[in-house]
């Protein structure tokens, strides 16, 4: 048995030489046999030592802490517990077991949603799966393609056409804009109403047109959703792109880009990024991510067109790519194309917008794009968490001190809708990339280990939580005022998913004593707008309203006897100075909604002084404390060696995020 087992260890290569070996070498191939012989015996008991070992560990495995004590320091175990948030498995998400799963990202509000409804409704409670998305299916879009469509009125082609212009973010250059009035006009002239790509544009603009010119009335007691209005032009500019040309037109890269727009306003987002994803690849065959060379017989406006279409493609994959967590398609190393002239080509200056609120766009979606990969990515990092935090952080706060003076906000007279707009995707990048801190800062201080004051949180992730939350009430700061001065695209998406991200912020924020309890106000209002919002048939807003009820629901049963954390319940306000003894607890300050009171404003315990936030909040706040700049000055040596604290081993990750969730 032994001279068997030594013959299945022998190599070919050693049989083969033997074989080759000559039978005259004599005494030299007796000695060299003798020698391979005991090298054979000599790895047979190496190779039987290694499996008693392997024996030995599978029957008395080792302890966690001789494990760990193993493990070199600075390696990816530390960062991994850092990471212990997010390094759990994907999320899918499927209702139809013949249907393929969706993949749900954790970059994603919904998401995040999820994770807190979990962690509010405990450890020792199998969390509910996530709710499902509502958009506009392909059974309602058919329905639509049927219908015969023809042009508007020239008067009311050019009402839709200015209404889309007009609304459309200055940041997003997809069509030169006298000349698309002009060409209008010339098709009306003409009755040039085959030419299936300007009409594949036209219908696409006519759509948005509609979207945003439309006011919804919808039917008293009426709950089944309407059609998104522009969604006939729509379908019918899509069924006009079926064949992909081998020879783009900056037209029909045009046409793809306003359809992706338009996907917003049906929550289709899958079907926005394929769309930009197809704008993207045919703009690299066509190569818009280059300069075109002088010699090449094109015009300045023609040539700051490409410019401004290029880099709206680059801003729309990131920034949609981070609300929906999907990655990035083209990398910032196959960029060479400069960035969108500060001066509109001679006699050209009514076809651009200004290039100012693009080019400030365009660092912010490299920022959103690197938040993205840094923080939601499942691959292993060299750096730990508060590196890359801290490296984020820098880019943000670099991008806030370089803002022209145009685009800040000023207090003391209107600022315009797309600086503000600006500032409320800054606020989104500051909470997409903080909040995983916040949550867990919600999950460590548990049962285990109450908090009772700001004092007993760590310096660093309290100035994190502290800048998330500040970004949170910053958001909805904004968010409110356009709502009450009547600013709100009805059917679109931002203004929803901004404020939903906030909400979300603040619901943790009420629960933490470096936060406010006031703060559950403003997520009532939030939920109060969405379901304004919701009522008027916004897709979006409907699937985040329903969304943002649950978080709120796991926070009434919560504190009305069924809490996560028995302690959190007895946590004290820290700004109450109170002569009442013992802690007030948590539960009484809570907008708890009731029959009697559905708004739990009512229910609000008013027995002690509480100051609200201020409102006097700016964007350059979020990032300025000394704390803050501390952080932001140390080296990355120095950051490297602080750590998160990790969460309590009695909490169950398991039901925190398991893997399993989302499929059925």
């Amino acid at each position: 048995m032994r001279k068997r087992s030594n013959a299945l260890e022998r190599s070919p290569v050693h049989d083969v030489a033997e074989l080759a070996m000559p039978r005259s070498a004599g005494t030299h191939t007796e000695t060299a046999k003798s020698g391979y012989l005991e090298q054979l015996i000599q790895d047979s008991q190496e190779l039987h030592g290694k499996q008693v070992d392997i024996t030995h560990e599978t029957q008395h495995p080792a302890t966690e802490s001789s494990r760990n004590a193993s493990l070199p320091p600075n390696d990816d175990h530390e960062s991994i517990s850092q990471d212990k948030i997010t390094d759990e498995g994907p999320w899918f998400q499927s209702s139809d077991s013949s249907a393929l799963p969706i993949y749900i990202s954790e970059a994603a509000c919904t998401a995040f949603a999820t994770r807190l409804c979990q962690c509010l409704r405990g450890s020792d409670v199998r969390p509910s799966k996530l709710l499902r998305g509502r958009y506009m299916d392909e059974l309602k879009l058919s329905s639509l393609a049927s219908m015969n469509v023809q042009w508007p009125s020239l008067a009311s082609a050019k009402l839709l056409v200015r209404s889309a212009l007009g609304h459309v973010n200055e940041a997003f250059h997809v069509v030169l804009r006298k000349e698309t009035m002009d060409v209008l006009h010339r098709v009306y002239q003409k009755r040039d109403f085959g030419n299936q790509s300007l009409k594949c544009k036209y219908f696409a603009l006519f759509a948005m047109g509609q979207a945003y010119f439309t006011h919804p009335d919808p039917p008293a007691g009426s709950t089944t959703p309407e059609t998104v209005p522009g969604s006939t032009y729509f379908v019918q500019a899509m069924n006009l792109l079926h064949i992909i040309p081998e020879r783009p037109t900056m037209v029909h890269i045009e046409s793809l880009l306003l359809l992706a727009l338009f996907c917003q306003f049906l929550n289709r987002f899958h079907s926005s990024y394929l769309l930009v994803g197809n704008a993207l690849r045919l703009s690299l065959s066509v190569g818009l991510n280059y300069n075109v060379p002088a010699n090449q017989n094109l015009g300045p406006m023609e040539r700051e067109h490409r410019v401004r279409v290029w880099w709206t493609i680059y801003v729309l994959d990131r920034f949609w790519g981070c609300k929906s967590g999907f990655p990035v398609q083209i990398h910032d190393d196959d960029l060479h194309v400069d960035l969108p002239s500060p001066i509109a080509p001679a006699n050209h200056s009514e076809q651009f917008g200004d290039s100012v609120y693009q080019t400030v766009t365009i660092e912010l979606a490299r920022i959103t794009g690197n938040i993205t990969r840094e923080i939601y990515n499942r691959k292993k990092s060299t750096e730990s968490f508060l590196q890359r935090e801290q490296k984020l952080l820098i880019q943000m706060q670099k991008w806030v001190q370089n803002l022209p003076e145009k685009i800040r906000l000023h207090p003391d007279r209107p600022n315009s809708k797309y600086a503000l707009h600006l500032h409320l995707q800054f606020s989104y990048c500051v909470i997409l990339a903080i909040r995983p801190v916040l949550l867990n800062l919600l999950i460590c201080h548990s049962k285990s280990n109450p908090v009772q004051s700001r004092e007993e949180v760590t310096p660093i992730l309290a100035t994190l939580s502290e800048a998330c939350i500040h970004a949170a009430r910053f958001s909805f700061k904004i968010c409110s005022e356009e709502w009450t001065t009547g600013f709100i695209a009805v059917y679109g998406y931002a203004f929803s998913a901004y404020l939903f991200s906030s909400a979300l912020v603040l619901t943790i924020s009420s629960l933490l004593p470096l936060g406010h309890p006031n703060d559950l106000a403003s997520v009532d209002t939030a939920m109060e707008m969405l379901r304004v919002l919701s009522a008027s048939d916004n897709l979006a807003a409907k699937d985040l309203y329903e969304h943002l009820q649950h978080v709120r629901q796991c926070l009434h049963d919560r504190c009305s006897g069924t809490p996560m954390y028995e302690c959190v319940n007895n946590l004290v306000d820290p700004l109450h100075e109170s002569n009442q003894s013992g802690p007030i607890p948590l539960q009484s300050r809570l907008y708890l909604p009731t029959n009697e009171d559905p708004t739990g404003y009512a229910s609000f315990n008013h027995s002690f002084p509480v100051e609200a936030p201020s409102p006097d909040l700016t964007t350059e706040m979020t990032l300025d404390n000394p704390l803050m700049a501390d952080f932001l000055m140390q080296s990355a040596v120095e950051v490297g060696s602080l750590s998160i604290p990790e969460i309590p081993n009695d909490f169950d990750m398991e039901f925190l995020w398991p893997g399993d969730t989302l499929c059925t």
